[in-house]
């Protein structure tokens, strides 16, 4: 009874302690009642009691201290237990959050491979081993099999040693392989170093070995040098991880830019098989957007557009079978040290041989895209609307560059703007200098 006591008692002191001062209430004429010559006005009045239901409801969260209820003694090894668990559901919070929220350029991934560029390096790997399996399942290439098998091959005796290969914007199915044996190890020592998150080597080793490549190039008969150059998308992992005909989405933000790309072949394939295939047909034109070459159930041929999404994403054009479709295939009979040139509208494919015999190709090639700057320019036309900006950082960097440029001028943001950039800019896709 006494401790019942106590507890109703200290209740009756809090109670009147948040008891709040009564408002001041206004006569029908306009005149405070109660309110005497020279004291405080309604407003103020009106504030102070405010002031006081704030003072009552800060005194109504002591009641259970002054109630005197009984303490629950916590294990301390349990608080820090809850503090830390919450602190990690903080910030899978935040990370989440910010996933949504941020560009990808700003955002946690960019963080990542910035950062760690050894777990970058290897969760590209893992995604490029599953690569393979998931582009077989959703193009099955069976109906593909039997040209395969049968194309003739094609390596460094297949070109005249003076052949160059034009890489305007409008070229279509221009390619040639040579023999750069002598870079090689200088390109291994390098991409050591830049799967480490160290890119000077790789930037000398390439410099170096595009002095050798550009006499085998041409724009519309103009010769190329080092100065016009970019390197954008370096890949060097492990594996034959495209088996899909196509040419590359990467050109759909230069689309009138000139340029070609190489595939460096570093390490072959220990079975048999494992390079690429060239594909030609007369149905690609100098207008062609990116495209797929796939086949659908029945064994018709579909062209589609390459946006990097589900499919079929947008068909162009229905073919009957593979012959209607005039494809015709190459096989790349390369060896360590062979680099294959090739226009940006040429199509290819990486053999599907190993990936259809549940193996992994343990083949190692360096695939690089190199835009040219526009002629007596140092920027490179560049279009926003790509699909591809949503992919990486480095393009949601580019992409947010050129539309803060458009901004500046007043330019329409969807047409072609031309963007300043350094050779070695646009190398990494997983990095943003901007």
């Amino acid at each position: 009874m006494v401790r019942r006591s106590k507890e109703m008692g200290a209740a009756s002191r809090v109670a009147s302690e948040f008891a709040p001062t009564p408002a001041p209430t206004l006569s029908t004429n306009g005149s405070s009642k109660g309110i005497p010559k020279g004291a405080a006005s309604p407003n103020t009045n009106y504030c102070q009691y405010l002031g006081s239901l704030v003072t009552a409801l800060y005194r109504a969260a002591r009641i259970p201290k002054l109630m005197g209820g009984p303490k629950v003694i916590i294990d301390k090894s349990s608080v820090i237990v809850y503090k830390c668990i919450r602190f990690v559901l903080l910030i899978i919070g935040l990370v989440v959050c910010s996933c949504y929220i941020l560009p990808l350029h700003r955002g946690p991934r960019a963080v990542l491979y910035k950062y760690f560029p050894k777990t970058k390096s290897s969760l590209q790997q893992k995604w490029i081993n599953n690569a393979p399996e998931r582009h077989i399942k959703d193009t099955p290439v069976d109906v593909f099999l039997p040209y395969l098998a049968t194309a003739p091959v094609i390596n460094t005796t297949s070109f005249k040693a003076n052949e160059a290969v034009n890489v305007g914007s409008e070229t279509v199915d221009e390619y040639k392989i040579i023999n750069m044996a002598r870079h090689l190890e200088a390109l291994t020592n390098a991409t050591v170093s830049y799967q480490s998150g160290q890119p000077k080597l790789m930037h000398e080793a390439l410099d170096s070995l595009f002095v050798d490549i550009l006499p085998h190039v041409h724009r519309d008969g103009s010769p190329v040098s080092l100065e016009h150059i970019l390197y954008y998308g370096l890949f060097t992992e492990r594996g034959s991880y495209f088996p899909r005909i196509h040419w590359d989405l990467d050109w759909s933000q230069f689309p009138t830019a000139d340029g070609f790309q190489i595939w460096f072949l570093m390490k072959e394939n220990d079975g048999e098989g494992g390079n690429m295939f060239l594909a030609s047909t007369d149905d690609v034109d100098r207008y062609d957007p990116p495209v797929y070459y796939i086949a659908a159930d029945d064994g018709s041929i579909i062209k589609t557009l390459n946006t990097a999404g589900s499919f079929p994403t947008q068909p162009l054009k229905t073919f009957a079978d593979v012959n209607e479709s005039g494809l015709e295939f190459r096989y790349l009979d390369m060896h360590a040290g062979d680099c294959l040139i090739f226009s940006k509208r040429t199509l290819h494919m990486s053999d599907p041989g190993p990936a259809l015999s549940n193996l992994l190709s343990n083949r190692v090639a360096l695939r690089l895209v190199v835009p040219l700057l526009s002629k007596n320019k140092d920027t490179i036309p560049f279009f926003s609307n790509s699909p591809i900006a949503k992919l990486t950082p480095m393009n949601s960097g580019l992409k947010h560059m050129a539309l803060e440029l458009a901004k500046k001028a007043k330019q329409v943001s969807k047409s072609i703007i031309h963007v300043p950039v350094s050779r070695y800019d646009m190398l990494d896709l997983s990095v943003t200098p901007w």
